[in-house]
Parts: structure tokens; C-alpha cells; sequence
């Protein structure tokens, strides 16, 4: 007998669901999208427990009758396609017909659907996969489903949902890209019976933009003119210069009306901003794109998330000349800064080389870390637009009981400085090079890890706490390490639901805007997940902390230079930066007479 068989209809349902549906977000986005697709005019989502309980949709839709309410249960059945060309200028949200049957065979699942003009809808209950009774209903008119305990019959699968706030989190933060998506459409978004928020329709982008994202988030944007250019037209928002994310997560990209990832529109957006943001962080953007359905193929990723262009390069090249048109004509009173080339493209030479930003104020190391204070001053205002920010003067551990600055820098003679960042010194072994910014970070890192061990980290408190109005996986995030961010000097209290409110923040980090600061701090440690309770939490803020502290540039004198190097060795791993980084490199003498034919 061979070993192939068919597998049964209940176990490839559960494998398509498993392409279709990841979490509860994507529940809620399959069939937000679907209310959509039926002309909603008003969409509400209830979820209770992340979703992992309860997900209701409900819509003021066409509806359907009870035929097509049966199908739609269906696998591939679909009003939205006919023939495989019209695959290729797909202009609705939803059209594979996987979604709805998918996410019933992995949930307790109800329908509740009715023409506007029928005298009763039509009601069908889904246990598994398998229809338990159909009935009809009084419902009104559109369409409403819920999905109760999803994965209940798929323990795998339901065991690597993450916590309830995470998974609360992805649903927000879904529920803000459809609404950005389709503004016209009045959406309400509810978390166990409590309404979180609601946003009416309009026609209007800007108004859906501070109304979901708060106006804080609106305040850093500036409304793009919108252009055309290949054929592809682009408007929205894009960040003043300065404003920007060491992440993604606030950068909404939204093509013909489906929220999408575009490494093509993030890579062209980078560019533009080269010059606008400091390295490693990402312009905050809700950027609206309108192309030709047949410029690209949106059934590449079972979720839709993804699409695959067929020209990619002018895509990239339309982004970058609005993104830098933006900038150009909107902020170039405060910019001196040469417009650098379009995106390379297939039929583009190489550009040479970016001409340098403008030069940061530098950066001096003081020899005795500030005490604590209790006040500070206002927030400093944000950097000029397409200037750095100025780092502030950066502390260094007291010299121990009976050192001296003056004294041999553990037998190292300090030469002279090289570029921005290098300190060069001769030692009775050869020529070392240290890195200044690395072993300022090094230097950060066991300083606040001692004072944090001791309960009594250096923090500088607000004059006025600010309160922070934060996107749903920040505050998530947030809320699941308050205690850890305490005790590395972040002082921060709930202020009632995604705000909180800031108090203090570590001494070493008082001269940078505490939201910047600690947003900074939070996108550094979120790449690794939620960071563990206990001594690793406070190890990983802290190394966070100091990367952010740390020198951005050193201006040589031989006296801080060799106050540096001491500071360095007495550190316990002075060769490595908290990243694993080397602080210093040497060449032995007698690789040198090598390397000039002499060995």
C-alpha cells in the first residue's frame, strides 16, 4: 500500500487556517476587510481575553441571503473573482474565499447576516468546522460574526498566542492600520466591554490620523503635497525632520486602500530622510499609494500583507522624489544639507558618495558623575530640522580613592586622536587603537549596573511629570516591564489607558527629550521580546541605556583622552562594549615589521 493519502477535510481546513489566521489580529483584519469589501459605512470589533475568546465583527454591509451566507462557509467560494485574469487587478480587500472557513474550522463560530431589503436574515452556528444549525433571525441589516474560543480545538497552535496584553496590542494596533486605511468608514474598537476608542467617518485623512494616533502623533507630521510620477500617486503624511522611531511600528503604508509591508517604500523613505533623522532611526509616515492593479500582485502572501511589484525601481524612485520634495519645499529654510541622488535603479549608475551631515556640537566626558537632582528644566525643544541632536555632556565613573588623573594610563602613552571617535596610543607592545564611543558605553554600562544593583540609581526628575500618549504595543510592552524600567531609573505610573505618565529618568539621559529617551530605550529592547523579571531585565535596560548615553562624538585632548583610558581599565571587561564590541585594537611591533617586509 503507498504511503500517500489524502488528508481529511477537518485537517486541511486546519492547515489553511494556519496560513490565514496567526493570531487574533488576523481575525479581526480578514474580516474587518470583508465589512469593507460589502460597502460598510460603520464597522464595529468587541474582542474580550486578546481575542483568544471572543472576536465580534459586526457591519452595516449588503449582507447576505441565506445561499450565499452557506457558501461563503465554503472553501475558495468567493463573489469577488471569476477567472484567474482577474487575479491580476484584484481591487477588493478579500477575494480568496479562505477567510471565513479558515478561521470556523479553528473556533466556535457564528453568523448573523440580512439583506437590508429581506424580511429576515439568516443565522448558522460553526462548531470546528462542521455547521451545528442554521435558522433564520431577526438581525438588522449587514452582517455580524463572532469567533469564541479560537484554536479551542487546535491546543498546538493555541499555545503559542502570547499574553493577553501582547495579544490586545496586535489587535489595536491592527484595528489603527484598517482605519487609516479607509477613513470614510466609522469604526469602533471595544476591549471586554470597555470602548476604547471611536473614530467617525470622514473624509478627511488628517482627521483620522489625530484622532486614532493622538494628536501628539499629528503634531509630528506635516501633510505631503501629492504627486504623480510613473503612474503612481502619493499622498498622506510624512514626519518633520528630527521626528522619527529607532522601529517601523509607526509607519503605515497603504497601497489602493490595503495596509501592506514594502520593503521598497522603507527603503526609499530611508534614503530621503538620510539626512533628516540620525542614523538607525525610521521617519514616522501614514503614506497613501495609488497604482494599476497590474503593477502588482497582492496573492503572494496567504495574509495579503505583502505584494510583489513588477517594477519595483520606479515604485522606489516615486517615494523618494515626494519624500524629498516634502522636505525640500516645506523645511529647506532650516536645511543646508545637498539634496543626495534618487534610489539607485536598474538603469542608474552608482551615486558617489553622500556628502557628510552637519557635524554634532562634541561631546566632552567630565570626570565625576552628577549627583541626583530633584528638578530639571522643560524639555529641551526637538534638534533642528536635519541636525542631530546634540548629545549631552556624558558622566563618568569617580575616579577610586587614591587615583589620579595624572598618573600612567596603565602603561599605554596617549599619541593623539584619529577621526571623530579614536584614540591612538602606544603601548611597550605595539600601537593600540581605543574607541572612545565604545568605551564610554562600557564605562555607562558597569557604572549603572552597580547603581542599580544598589537600589540607588542616578535619576533626574521632570520638574513637571509628562504624560505620554503611546501607541498600543509600546504601552504593552510598557506595562509588562514597569518594575524592571524603575529600577533603571524610569519612573513611570499608568495614567488610564495607553497613557503614562514620566517622572524621572536616568541621570545620564537628562538632557534628551524623555519621550525620545525612553521610546528610544523601549524600540532598543523590544527586537528581543518581553524581557525577563529579575537581574537580566535590569542587564538589559542598562546596556540599553548606556548605548544611548554614550559618546556620539570625542573631541581629543590628552588630559580627557587619558581620564577615559583609566576610567576603562578599571572597568571589570574593559575590552568589550556592552554589545561585544572591542574597545581597543593593537598591532604588535612585530606585525608591523611584517607587514613592511622586515619580519
Amino acid at each position: 500500500m503507498g504511503k500517500i493519502r489524502m488528508l481529511s477535510d477537518e485537517v486541511a481546513s486546519q492547515v489553511a487556517a494556519g496560513e490565514v489566521v496567526e493570531r487574533p489580529a488576523s481575525v479581526v483584519k480578514e474580516l474587518v476587510e470583508n465589512g469593507f469589501d460589502a460597502g460598510s459605512r460603520r464597522i464595529t470589533v468587541e474582542f474580550a481575553r486578546g481575542g483568544s475568546r471572543l472576536i465580534r465583527v459586526t457591519d452595516d454591509g449588503c449582507g447576505m441571503d441565506r445561499e450565499d451566507a452557506l457558501l461563503c462557509l465554503e472553501r475558495h467560494a468567493t463573489s469577488k473573482i471569476r477567472s484567474a485574469d482577474d487575479l491580476s487587478r484584484v481591487a477588493t480587500m478579500g477575494f480568496r474565499g479562505e477567510a471565513v472557513p479558515s478561521i470556523a474550522s479553528v473556533s466556535r463560530f457564528r453568523l448573523v447576516t440580512r439583506l437590508h431589503d429581506a424580511a429576515a436574515g439568516t443565522e448558522i452556528s460553526v462548531h470546528g468546522g462542521k455547521i451545528d444549525h442554521v435558522s433564520e433571525s431577526g438581525a438588522p441589516g449587514g452582517t455580524s460574526i463572532e469567533v469564541a474560543e479560537l484554536f479551542y480545538n487546535v491546543p498546538a497552535r493555541r499555545k503559542f498566542l502570547r499574553g493577553e496584553e501582547t495579544e490586545s496590542a496586535h489587535i489595536a494596533h491592527q484595528m489603527q492600520s484598517l482605519a487609516l486605511a479607509h477613513p470614510e468608514v466609522a469604526m469602533t474598537l471595544v476591549r471586554d466591554g470597555r470602548k476604547l476608542w471611536q473614530a467617525a467617518g470622514t473624509g478627511n485623512l488628517g482627521v483620522r490620523v489625530r484622532d486614532l494616533l493622538g494628536p501628539d502623533y499629528f503634531s509630528r507630521l506635516a501633510e505631503i503635497d501629492a504627486s504623480e510620477e510613473h503612474g503612481i500617486r502619493i499622498s498622506g503624511f510624512l514626519a518633520r525632520p528630527g521626528e522619527g522611531r529607532p522601529d517601523r511600528d509607526q509607519q503605515f503604508v497603504i497601497l489602493n486602500g490595503r495596509v501592506i509591508q514594502c520593503p521598497a517604500v522603507y527603503q526609499s523613505l530611508r534614503e530621503a530622510f538620510a539626512e533628516a533623522l540620525p542614523r538607525g532611526r525610521h521617519p514616522l509616515a501614514v503614506l497613501c499609494i495609488g497604482m494599476d492593479p497590474l503593477e502588482f500582485d497582492c496573492n503572494v502572501h496567504p495574509a495579503k500583507r505583502e505584494i510583489r511589484l513588477h517594477r519595483p525601481d520606479q515604485l522606489r524612485q516615486a517615494v523618494f522624489l515626494a519624500a524629498r520634495k516634502f522636505l525640500e519645499t516645506r523645511f529647506s529654510g532650516s536645511a543646508s544639507a545637498p539634496t543626495p541622488a534618487p534610489p539607485r535603479t536598474a538603469a542608474t549608475p552608482a551615486p558617489s558618495p553622500p556628502a557628510a551631515a552637519s557635524t554634532p556640537p562634541p561631546c566632552h566626558v567630565p570626570a565625576h558623575l552628577p549627583t541626583p537632582a530633584r528638578t530639571s528644566s522643560p524639555t529641551p525643544p526637538p534638534a533642528t530640522a536635519f541636525a542631530p541632536q546634540a548629545q549631552a555632556e556624558l558622566p563618568t565613573p569617580t575616579p577610586e580613592k587614591g587615583g589620579t588623573e595624572d598618573r600612567p594610563s596603565h602603561d599605554f602613552r596617549i599619541v593623539g586622536g584619529l577621526g571623530a571617535f579614536w584614540i591612538l596610543m602606544e603601548s611597550a607592545e605595539g600601537l593600540v587603537i581605543l574607541d572612545a564611543r565604545a568605551a564610554s558605553e562600557r564605562i555607562l554600562f558597569e557604572t549603572l549596573r552597580r547603581e542599580a544593583a544598589s537600589g540607588h540609581a542616578a535619576v533626574q526628575h521632570l520638574l513637571f511629570p509628562e504624560a505620554l500618549e503611546l501607541p498600543p504595543k509600546d504601552a504593552a510592552w510598557i506595562s509588562g516591564n514597569l518594575e524592571a524600567l524603575r529600577t533603571a531609573g524610569f519612573f513611570l505610573e499608568p495614567f488610564g489607558g495607553a497613557t503614562f505618565k514620566l517622572e524621572a529618568l536616568p541621570a545620564c539621559l537628562a538632557a534628551r527629550n524623555p519621550r525620545e529617551a525612553l521610546m528610544d530605550v523601549c524600540g532598543f529592547l523590544r527586537a528581543t521580546g518581553s524581557i525577563p523579571p529579575g537581574t537580566p531585565a535590569v542587564e538589559a535596560l542598562v546596556r540599553s541605556v548606556s548605548r544611548l548615553a554614550a559618546l556620539d562624538r570625542f573631541v581629543f585632548e590628552e588630559s580627557r583622552a587619558r581620564r577615559l583610558v583609566n576610567e576603562l581599565l578599571r572597568c571589570e571587561l574593559p575590552y568589550a562594549c556592552p554589545q561585544g564590541r572591542p574597545t581597543m585594537i593593537q598591532w604588535s611591533y612585530f606585525e608591523l615589521e611584517r607587514k613592511f617586509g622586515r619580519g
